[in-house]
């Protein structure tokens, strides 16, 4: 028998399926936004941030299969080759509230950009779970893997460790994650490794605590609402803590905020607006 067509590799190709109609769905989608909407204003910002997270957190729930069939070792490298085709496709997408708030607390991102991406990410979160089953549903006829995750709506957390820890998990995780990328930014030859860097640190969450977290995005979209965690200790366990670890890495590492202009440069500016002023 060839090995390619044995029954262990089902779940795997039907999970290559869902990923590939959702980053070609997505792509589709990218496309007609560059095309009929405007990048002035925040309308083109907005909808880029929405498909993006749709995109990878709908992703996220084929995650499932490919650990329930394969294991570890399978879910590292598929979450970091997800990650990888994100960078390349998302068209600067962020899909991770944490950056944004580092962000636009050290100056670097206005509020009215802030609030745009924050609120397409919170929606597309909304929209991922919808969209999931969607494809699980239209799908179950040829995939058993997609039949019974389709049938399947329950969802319990299930944490190995104590709260205490879970949460030190979440913290340092992020703090950890956030000092890595930024060495790895720093050496031009390493960046491709970021994603695999975050990869490590979600497959050690999943390994010791059970369910992983870091993203509180992706953590709405897939653990809000499931039995195990009120909302309180969710928002908490899967918002604070997270964006509180990411904010103190990017104060250890030296995130600045925007370079203070001379008193030189602002004249010129100054002439600049008054001369435009006087062209109209």
């Amino acid at each position: 028998m060839d090995p390619a067509s044995s029954e262990y590799y089902f779940p795997l190709y039907s999970a290559l399926g869902y990923f590939a109609l959702v980053f070609g769905i997505g792509e589709v989608a990218r496309i007609l936004t560059a095309k009929y909407v405007s990048s002035r204003g925040n309308s083109q910002l907005f909808l880029y941030e929405l498909i993006g997270t749709i995109q990878m957190c709908t992703c996220v729930y084929e995650n499932g299969i490919i650990f329930k069939n394969y294991g570890f070792p399978a879910i590292f490298l598929c979450v970091g080759l997800l990650l990888t085709a994100g960078g390349i496709f998302n068209r600067g997408a962020w899909t991770n509230c944490a950056p944004i708030f580092e962000q636009f607390i050290f100056g670097n991102l206005g509020s009215t950009k802030f609030i745009t991406i924050l609120s397409a990410q919170l929606i597309g979160a909304t929209f991922a779970s919808k969209f999931a089953y969607l494809i699980w549903n239209l799908t179950a006829p040829y995939s058993s893997a997609h039949l019974e995750n389709a049938s399947n709506l329950d969802c319990v957390l299930q944490y190995k460790q104590t709260a205490g820890i879970v949460i030190a998990f979440e913290i340092v995780g992020a703090f950890v994650v956030r000092v890595v990328v930024a060495q790895l930014l720093a050496r031009p030859a390493l960046i491709r490794l970021i994603p695999f860097a975050i990869s490590a640190y979600l497959t050690l969450a999943l390994y010791i605590v059970g369910v992983p977290g870091l993203n509180p995005i992706v953590a709405t979209a897939r653990l809000y609402g499931c039995q195990g965690i009120d909302t309180s200790s969710f928002m908490i366990l899967y918002w604070f803590c997270p964006v509180l670890g990411w904010l103190a890495g990017a104060y250890v590492v030296g995130q600045k905020g925007p370079a203070k202009k001379t008193s030189k440069e602002a004249k010129a500016e100054k002439k600049l607006k008054a001369a435009a002023k006087k062209a109209q």
